[in-house]
């Protein structure tokens, strides 16, 4: 990574000057006359005062980065420099998928500047180093301070409002269906192991089976808190669908979320999605910018407690088995044709039309 570094060099009038101050001071010692002292220290003088200027000046010069941002905002660098470098030149490169676009312009009356760098896709475009060129009040030394912000525009899918009613969960639903014959309780209590503390004991289950068990806390990766990402299954098929399926697996974690629970995210493909803490929009941007399809180098077993199953309808396939109760969201293109479930599913299914919001109950 480059450092930071101001280039100190005389202008052409600096150049002019300082020879000047030189041969006058020659001149003085040669011909013995004193009086040539006076207008060679003169220049020699401001020469050395410009650069004391543009040196100190130089030093003050930040680049504040945009941030996380959201698609579709622009996003804004500033540059902040001393008030009284008004006037001086700054310059440097758009980030994106490619540095083709120079930037340039002025230092406002304040010694700042907002740097327009439009909007990008998703993503993390590292931001190019900015040089701001300073000249002295007397125009005889040019400094050129360049600044790396050292960090990088992030741009994070587009998150949507998500329904509440397409987020209540029917996972108990489905497990009393699959044996009618079980205890509702059966599904809040297990087997007791070691370290389990007593107050936790269910003794009327523990007498009905013979052997101790305990009440079966909920586990914030199991149940409605972990939402599974089919990575995997968009690989190959393009930036336009990792997209859609960021914008659809990101707002569907935030909006569960968004309930102060803890929510687990898991991938059918190469890990991508940066873990945090999926309530913070900013890291939830920050999170699924990173979103790439990539197929495993082994096939995995597919996570059976998953609640929430995001994954694009043109690369689901024909038979999944997921547990009854959970729910597949099925993300499909703005202009994709209508689609129906199979009759008799156990899983609820839902549609997400990429474009123009969350899902509809094909139910």
């Amino acid at each position: 990574m480059a450092r930071d570094r101001a280039r100190v060099r005389p202008t052409t009038r600096g150049v002019v000057l300082a020879l000047a101050g030189v041969a006058l001071a020659v001149a003085a010692y040669w011909e013995r006359q004193v009086v040539l002292l006076v207008p060679a220290a003169l220049c020699l003088g401001v020469v050395l005062l410009g650069a004391w200027w543009v040196i100190g000046t130089a030093s003050r010069v930040r680049v504040l980065a945009p941030g996380v941002l959201e698609e579709g905002e622009d996003a804004v660098l500033r540059i902040v420099a001393d008030p009284r470098q008004a006037g001086d030149t700054w310059a440097t490169w758009a980030p994106g998928p490619e540095r083709y676009l120079h930037l340039e312009g002025e230092l406002g009356e304040d010694g700042a500047a907002e740097v327009a760098l439009g909007h990008h896709p998703r993503g993390r475009w590292r931001l190019a180093p900015v040089e701001v060129t300073s000249l002295d009040p007397f125009r005889v030394m040019r400094s050129v301070r360049r600044v790396d912000p050292r960090a990088s525009l992030v741009v994070g899918p587009a998150l949507l409002p998500v329904p509440s009613a397409s987020l209540r969960s029917t996972r108990e639903t489905g497990r009393q269906s699959q044996s009618r014959n079980s205890d509702e309780i059966d599904a809040m209590v297990r087997e007791w192991r070691p370290g389990d503390p007593q107050r936790r004991v269910h003794w009327r289950q523990s007498a009905k089976r013979g052997q101790l068990m305990v009440r079966q806390e909920a586990n914030p990766a199991t149940d409605d808190l972990l939402v599974l990402v089919d990575t995997a299954g968009a690989a190959g098929l393009g930036r336009d669908a990792e997209d859609r399926l960021a914008r659809a697996a990101g707002s569907i974690v935030r909006a569960l979320a968004g309930r102060d629970r803890v929510v687990q995210v898991r991938e059918t493909g190469e890990p991508s999605i940066t873990a945090a803490d999926w309530r913070d929009r900013a890291g939830a941007l920050a999170g699924f910018a990173s979103l790439a399809a990539v197929a495993p180098e082994e096939p995995a077993a597919r996570e059976a407690s998953a609640a929430h199953v995001v994954a694009l309808e043109e690369a689901a396939p024909e038979r999944w088995t997921l547990p009854s109760g959970s729910t597949l969201w099925l993300v499909a293109a703005a202009d994709a044709p209508a689609w129906r479930a199979a009759a008799g599913s156990r899983v609820r299914m839902q549609r997400w039309i990429d474009g123009f919001g969350p899902a509809r109950d094909l139910r």
